[in-house]
């Protein structure tokens, strides 16, 4: 059997070896609830905060702002949740959120639902058809009801990379009264945000497990006096955000990433040379469309679809040559949808359905490349 392709990093950036090994010796001597007020409770606490102010510094912020979750997901869901409970009695009209038509499933969902309950009426922002969100739409849809607005950094399918900066402060000086959330799951340890915390940004989203951590462990970045309603009570723990005990493991593994990224910047430059090798290969193959081309992308991905090859064809090709890689979002992955941010994009149902991304890390080579371009140059010429 030929040795595996790993090429799905956005799904997940698998542990390193030396990684594990350090958060071994490390959780090992942490046997106590960082709650406890004991010896061993003191030291698991110690640590825990420890682990919150290495992963501040990619906010440029200090540990108080940094509220640990079980992943993004229910980061995400905190703020769109947490914000709109308050205006439970609000008319529904009075309420409005933006969202871009590029959102990920946990936010889209929430904000779906508050609309269907009645809570609040949703807009979505139309993309271009590079995949950047169309600022003349987004500011024309801004208003006094405005009370969230939420978008995507870096686009987990796509790779794109939204102009976040300069739309954060844009929003804010026509629309002061909206929080405005961003998910940065992608953007996180791969791209500098230490500029969020001096900006008029009110949250973002991130997860240890796009950076080589464990699983199960994410965070929310919440700008200080800034009031969300909890979705989960009882022990108080986050400062009463986000009750239960803490993934102590999870915590610190994602506080030794952090650690390890913040004092290595360049960390992932190997997956943008292996993505450039890539790129220059399979814009030789006929038929390949690469999305979001023209605008910027994360150095590490490529979202393609090749004209009349299906997608589940090319899965299955990838599969039995033990190539990992993926047909769109992780979490929407094996239900037969379109994508939709490439239908937002303009692209056709077919196209929605049979694109094919690619994502490359550390551990990705040359010989990767070859790999994953020997199997499509089969798939097409069979």
């Amino acid at each position: 059997m030929q040795q595996s392709v790993y090429a799905d990093y956005n799904s997940t950036y698998p542990c390193s070896e030396s990684h594990l090994d350090d958060l071994h010796e490390l959780y090992r001597k942490l046997q106590g609830n960082p709650s406890s007020v004991h010896e061993f409770g003191r030291a698991a606490k110690k640590i825990l905060e420890e682990s919150r102010s290495h992963i501040a510094k990619f906010f440029g912020a200090e540990k108080q702002t940094i509220f640990f979750t079980s992943g993004a997901t229910e980061a995400n869901n905190l703020v769109v949740q947490g914000l709109m409970h308050q205006d439970a009695r609000s008319s529904k009209d009075s309420c409005k959120i933006l969202i871009s038509s590029g959102e990920h499933s946990s936010i889209v969902q929430p904000c779906e639902r508050l609309e269907q309950l009645g809570y609040c009426r949703l807009f979505k922002v139309a993309l271009k058809k590079t995949g950047l969100i169309d600022e003349n739409d987004l500011f024309n849809k801004l208003d006094e009801r405005t009370k969230l607005v939420s978008l995507i950094y870096a686009h987990n399918e796509t790779g794109c990379i939204n102009p976040i900066p300069s739309l954060v402060e844009k929003i804010n000086e026509l629309c002061p009264q909206a929080h405005i959330h961003v998910d940065g799951v992608q953007a996180i340890g791969k791209m500098d945000t230490s500029w969020v915390h001096k900006s008029s940004l009110h949250s973002m989203s991130a997860s240890a497990h796009k950076i080589g951590g464990l699983k199960g462990v994410g965070c929310l970045y919440l700008k200080s006096n800034t009031f969300l309603e909890p979705l989960i009570y009882g022990g108080g723990q986050e400062k009463k955000l986000r009750s239960g005990t803490e993934n102590m493991p999870g915590i610190i593994s994602f506080g030794l990433r952090a650690k390890e990224i913040m004092s290595s910047p360049s960390w992932n430059k190997k997956a943008e040379i292996v993505r450039d090798m890539f790129l220059v290969k399979l814009k030789k193959i006929p038929g390949v469309v690469i999305h979001s081309e023209g605008a910027p992308v994360l150095s590490n991905t490529v979202n393609f679809h090749i004209e009349e090859i299906s997608g589940d064809v090319m899965m299955l090709q990838f599969d039995l040559a033990n190539i990992a890689a993926s047909n769109g979002s992780a979490c929407s992955s094996g239900e037969g949808i379109p994508s939709s941010v490439l239908l937002a994009m303009g692209y056709s149902e077919w196209v929605a359905s049979n694109s094919i991304r690619l994502s490359f890390g550390a551990g990705s080579t040359a010989d990767d490349v070859e790999r994953i371009i020997s199997v499509i140059k089969q798939v097409q010429s069979s």
